[in-house]
């Protein structure tokens, strides 16, 4: 496993305390998830990159504390957390719920003027149109759970451990609820240019509303696809990391920042 350190506040983990990098990346979790699940990334990530991953309220870390009341909120307090943190450019990086939460930071930090030169957003589809995923926030606990058990996000193991899950179960419901009850406002546009990844057999995602993610900036627009379900980062994190860093030097070269 990678080590991880709490740096600058409760918001931040450093996923790479030993790198001195050029670039700052932070790194947003899926639904259910905390920071831990980017803790393997720093053996993969060059020696340029400082990265972090985001911890909100509720989580590992912060268990006891409650959770933020909407992404709006998220963002908010997660761009408070990042602008002290880094002189250095931003990258941004979120998976499906942690992808519109990377999107609406983006927008907080523009607006604070301190624009991310890249937005990395994975596995979701563009705000404003419609998920394929129904809505399951306000099922009861067992029907609630059975749908989750369909996503294969949380191992079976979990699942199984009915004291791990009264743990667990106030979080997954909270960040669904976060989800389905996201209302994005889509004006103005970004500046900075949006990256957007798919993978080939996520039954939530589509190539027109991946594509969709390309009409919210100014700032340019790509794609790239990968083999595997919904949580491919987790069995291609490698390849994964491999299309970040490309794109990363790429855009630093665009900008100056790099020879």
């Amino acid at each position: 496993m990678g080590q991880t350190t709490v740096k600058h506040g409760s918001w931040l983990i450093s996923l790479t305390p030993s790198k001195a990098g050029n670039v700052s990346l932070f790194c947003f979790p899926y639904a259910g998830a905390g920071a831990s699940v980017y803790r393997s990334w720093n053996k993969l990530l060059s020696d340029d990159i400082d990265a972090f991953a985001i911890q909100a309220p509720g989580r590992e870390t912060r268990f006891l504390e409650p959770f933020v009341s909407s992404i709006n909120d998220l963002a908010n307090q997660a761009a408070q957390a990042i602008l002290p943190e880094t002189d250095k450019p931003i990258i941004l990086f979120g998976h499906s719920l942690g992808a519109v939460c990377a999107y609406e930071t983006a927008r907080v930090l523009e607006r604070l003027g301190r624009s991310p030169e890249l937005l990395i957003i994975s596995g979701r589809q563009c705000p404003g149109t419609a998920s394929k995923r129904a809505p399951i926030g306000h099922l009861s606990d067992e029907q609630f759970l059975e749908h989750v058990r369909t996503y294969k996000g949380t191992p079976s193991a979990v699942l199984e451990n009915k004291e791990l899950m009264e743990l667990l179960l106030p979080l997954l419901r909270a960040d669904f609820n976060l989800s389905e009850q996201y209302r994005p406002k889509l004006e103005p546009m970004l500046s900075c240019p949006i990256l957007g990844l798919g993978s080939s057999q996520d039954e939530w995602l589509d190539r027109e509303t991946l594509q969709a993610w390309g009409k919210l900036t100014r700032g340019g627009f790509d794609t790239h696809w990968f083999e595997g379900d919904h949580f491919y980062l987790n069995q291609q994190t490698e390849g994964l990391l491999n299309v970040i860093k490309e794109k990363i030097s790429t855009r630093l070269r665009e900008v100056n920042y790099l020879p």
